[in-house]
């Protein structure tokens, strides 16, 4: 049976879980594979912040739609050569062939095989398409980055086709989905896995607000067994894979996957600290802090937050929000950044030059505000203990 997701020994054991696993790896050299990932490491902090990040995804995602219209399905009407392509990604379990035809009629099983579980098992963005595609003539606009990287994961999965119609991203779904997942999206099964999905998504994102990464392998393991409900089986290991990949970024280290925050734009020095040190002590966090995290704000962070946002009102660029620039400090900070490189962030969205009550909150900022990886010797704010190159 699912677990409780919000006992805070299980989510405090996957920040724990994760320490060890990398451990293992001290001394390598980090090899990242970037999966939805944008290379910063020599980039400034004014380019490392999430807006920013997100406009450089949004141009790799246009330039992956391309120009023409999407086709009705990429297993009968793509090339040959491309649907190899993505059947080499390794979403869908698709056995050989020989011959191009025998190939799509292999692909096509491979998908309508397991079809109902994977729609149990999408990423939030990917449902919500897919259940906008059904509502309308089977294709929809996807014009955010979320909803263009979702359409990318759901032409992995075989399921759609992406492109550009009437100047605007479009994914349009398979034709022969669009018979069949109706009903399975009506099962009880599936209503009860989709919130158990809601809760999932919901603590990893939190757990990821207090740690910044997480090795893959303590989150796919509760997937399996706190929303599948099921043994650990190839099967349940590629569900739980493809749910990971679609709603989160991902980097590798040597073989091992690991799950970043969206707005962590280096994760090297973080990685090389507790690759260093090891894990010399792991603090708790409380089901409040949880809480907070999986919403984007810790308790502690609530009050700064609050004054940040009320001395940022009237001084940014127009159609520039407060609560969205506060958001993105506190992610720097999180990361490293200095009062010089939050007020380097900072300068490109200002439209009067900042008082000394703002740059007082700037450095309580910096002060305060929780890292994703303490220093050697530090306190962790709010989390109680001394660390050594700690997650926390």
């Amino acid at each position: 049976m699912p677990g409780n997701f919000l006992d805070t020994s299980g989510p405090a054991s996957i920040i724990r879980g994760a320490i060890p696993l990398l451990w293992e790896r001290r001394g390598r050299e980090l090899d990242f594979h970037m999966k939805r990932y944008i290379d910063l490491r020599d980039a400034s902090w004014a380019e490392r912040t999430l807006s920013r990040m997100q406009e450089a995804r949004r141009e790799i995602c246009l330039a992956m739609f391309g120009r023409e219209l999407p086709c009705a399905g990429v297993i009968d009407t793509q090339p040959i050569e491309t649907l190899e392509a993505l059947i080499a990604a390794g979403w869908v379990r698709v056995s050989n062939a020989p011959g191009d035809m025998l190939r799509r009629k292999a692909a096509r099983h491979g998908v309508m095989e397991t079809l109902a579980d994977d729609a149990d098992c999408l990423s939030p963005q990917e449902h919500m398409l897919v259940e906008r595609m059904l509502i309308a003539d089977g294709s929809t606009f996807a014009d955010t980055v979320a909803e263009m990287e979702a359409a990318l994961t759901l032409r992995l999965r075989l399921w759609a086709d992406v492109g550009v119609r009437e100047g605007r991203p479009c994914v349009r779904l398979d034709e022969s989905l669009r018979d069949a997942l109706p009903a399975l999206l009506m099962r009880p099964q599936h209503h009860q896995r989709r919130n158990r999905v809601f809760v999932y998504h919901g603590m990893i994102g939190g757990l990821l607000y207090l740690s910044g990464f997480l090795d893959s392998r303590m989150p796919q393991e509760r997937f399996i067994a706190e929303v599948l409900g099921e043994k650990d089986t190839p099967q349940a290991r590629r569900l739980a894979r493809n749910h990971l990949e679609a709603s989160f970024d991902m980097a590798e280290l040597k073989g091992c996957q690991l799950l970043l925050h969206e707005a962590l734009a280096q994760p090297e020095p973080l990685l090389e600290m507790l690759c260093a040190y090891g894990p010399a002590a792991v603090p708790g966090f409380g089901s409040g802090q949880l809480l907070g995290a999986m919403n984007g704000l810790l308790p502690e962070e609530a009050g700064l937050n609050a004054k940040l946002v009320r001395a940022l009102c009237g001084v940014l660029r127009p159609g520039t929000s407060a609560e969205d620039v506060a958001e993105e400090l506190r992610l720097l900070v999180k990361q490293g950044a200095t009062v010089s490189g939050v007020r380097e962030a900072l300068s490109e969205k200002l439209c009067v030059m900042p008082g000394r009550e703002l740059d007082n909150l700037l450095r309580e900022l910096c002060r305060l505000t929780p890292g994703w990886l303490s220093p050697v010797g530090t306190a962790v704010p709010s989390l109680g203990g001394a660390v050594a190159g700690v997650v926390h």
